[in-house]
């Protein structure tokens, strides 16, 4: 009886080890699980967004740890670099949008990328084991690797097609086009140094060497940086790498030049038209204050030549003699004398009584009264020097720059001309002595 308690109790002993061993083992390989699967934000280089079912909207960070079904979206002008387990990274690029799905362990890891907008590159450090997968996705094209660096990129052509373009750098690259109906194509083998274009209905180009001067500025910084961690790239040394991302950044350079130049242009262009347009409206309003002073001058011409000059305020007004002809000899004429009021006293109410009376006491004329005479004249009987220079052309003077009017004034020929109160640039000046007499129409130019 004691033999059989001792039993039962050894086997109760033996069953609780067990099920601790169990559970031990189910907690080990659970960790060693999740740690392998790991998914990381390595670098971020402007601003990226991670999309979680769970938990909604973040702004990637370095050192964030990401889940299986994420989504990330890089901004434009930025980067972004992702690290699963310890040796496979992806790089994205500008505008680019994928989604991530890791799973398994280390004897039968699932990994797929797939990509809806952008290009990433991928390297895949050690190879694959027997039982592991590594693919990345498009719309119209699978690939699937085992040990490589590639970089996918989804482009839109001209006639608006989204196509894929792969490219191997080290290593190879199996790819399966998507047909129209849905179907997988036949596998196409794309070598290191190699490129593939796969277009949107499934249909695909012939293999050809990669084009390295057709790869942007991002893609050539991610193969420098594998390159200095001693990884290879075929068909490109790195010395090879670092001359051509000189270059890139050079044209970028004299590209944000010219743009600069051309804002810089436009810019003065608007100051130009501006400075045009204020020009153009003091030169209306010149011309106008011209035209109104004009009309004043005719005006003021002709109500001279309809009315006779106002008599200068005098108690006695002399009478106007008339004038002697050249040759002829002078004649006396007597001198007529304002009608006084004793006249009327003496009865001679009658003009020509009156005047008969006066012409009797009149003395001869010796001509000393024709200065006063001429004072009375209008301007209409004055010689042309002491007229007003009304009847005067008016020239035009028109000032030029760069080949386009600028400004104009009209003056009186023989007056000058003054300078435009605005100046057309900040350096420079009116090729003109502006003291000189007008004479004619005048062209002045900007130097």
């Amino acid at each position: 009886m004691l033999k059989q308690m001792s039993y039962k109790k050894i086997i109760i002993c033996v069953c609780a080890a067990v099920a601790v061993i169990a559970v031990a083992l189910v907690v080990l390989l659970s960790k060693k699980e999740e740690a392998f699967r790991s998914i990381m934000v390595y670098d971020v280089e402007g601003s990226a967004v991670i999309e979680r079912e769970t938990v909604g909207s973040m702004d990637a960070a370095e050192n964030l740890y990401l889940e299986s079904g994420d989504r990330v979206s890089v901004a434009s002008d930025s980067s972004m670099r992702m690290k699963l387990d310890d040796d496979k990274y992806v790089m994205a690029e500008a505008d680019t949008i994928f989604s991530v799905e890791a799973e398994g362990t280390d004897a039968d890891s699932k990994t797929k990328i797939s990509l809806e907008q952008g290009a990433i590159t991928n390297e895949i450090q050690h190879p694959l084991s027997e039982g592991s997968q590594y693919e990345t996705s498009t719309p119209n094209s699978v690939m699937a690797v085992r040990g490589t660096i590639y970089r996918v990129e989804l482009y839109v052509d001209e006639n608006g097609d989204q196509n894929t373009k792969l490219c191997c750098f080290q290593g190879k690259v199996g790819t399966k086009p998507i047909l129209a109906d849905g179907t997988y194509g036949e596998e196409i083998l794309v070598p290191a140094g190699s490129e593939l274009i796969v277009y949107k209905d499934g249909t695909v180009d012939e293999v050809k060497d990669i084009v390295y001067e057709e790869l942007p500025s991002q893609a050539i910084e991610n193969l420098i940086s594998m390159a200095e961690n001693g990884q290879s790239m075929t068909g490109i040394s790195l010395e090879e790498l670092t001359q051509l991302a000189s270059e890139k950044a050079d044209v970028i350079k004299s590209s944000e030049s010219e743009a600069g130049l051309s804002e810089q242009a436009e810019q003065s262009e608007t100051v130009e038209a501006a400075v045009k347009n204020d020009a153009e409206e003091e030169e209306d309003e010149q011309m106008q204050a011209k035209t109104d002073t004009a009309k004043n001058i005719s005006a003021q011409s002709v109500k001279e030549d309809r009315e006779p000059a106002a008599p200068k305020p005098s108690v006695e007004q002399p009478v106007p003699q008339p004038q002697t002809l050249p040759g002829t000899p002078p004649t006396q004429q007597k001198a007529v004398q304002p009608v006084n009021s004793g006249n009327v006293e003496n009865g001679n109410t009658d003009g020509g009584d009156s005047q008969e009376d006066n012409n009797e006491n009149d003395s001869t004329d010796d001509g000393s009264n024709d200065d006063d005479s001429d004072d009375d004249k209008s301007d209409h009987d004055k010689p042309d020097k002491d007229k007003p220079d009304h009847d005067k052309p008016i020239c035009t003077v028109t000032f030029v720059y760069q080949g386009k009017t600028f400004a104009t004034q009209t003056v009186f020929r023989g007056e000058t001309v003054s300078a435009p109160m605005l100046m057309p640039a900040l350096s420079g000046q009116w090729d003109f002595d502006f003291g000189t007499e007008i004479e004619e129409d005048t062209t002045i130019n900007w130097t």
